[in-house]
């Protein structure tokens, strides 16, 4: 698709900006590293709380969010990955 801005649900950006291009793919490669990390601890049966203590990204610690957030992503995670998908 051909954009320019991405104009998110919820403000969120730091200074409320308008999302680019860039900030989609990066929130995608966060989801998909998040993916990743997640896969072990729930097929060792470490969800939700080992996993949620355990999983860490800390090539994300920086963003607005990230430690508040981190573990309902954990969690969402945990509910693919844990059934054994």
């Amino acid at each position: 698709m051909d954009w320019e801005r991405l104009i998110p649900a919820y403000p969120g950006l730091p200074g409320g900006r308008l999302g680019t291009k860039q900030d989609a793919q990066d929130q995608l490669t966060f989801l998909r590293d998040a993916s990743d990390a997640v896969k072990g601890p729930a097929r060792e049966g470490k969800c939700w709380d080992a996993a949620e203590k355990e999983v860490k990204l800390p090539k994300y610690e920086k963003w607005p969010g990230y430690e508040n957030n981190l573990q309902f992503v954990v969690r969402r995670y945990c509910g693919l990955w844990g059934r054994g998908t």
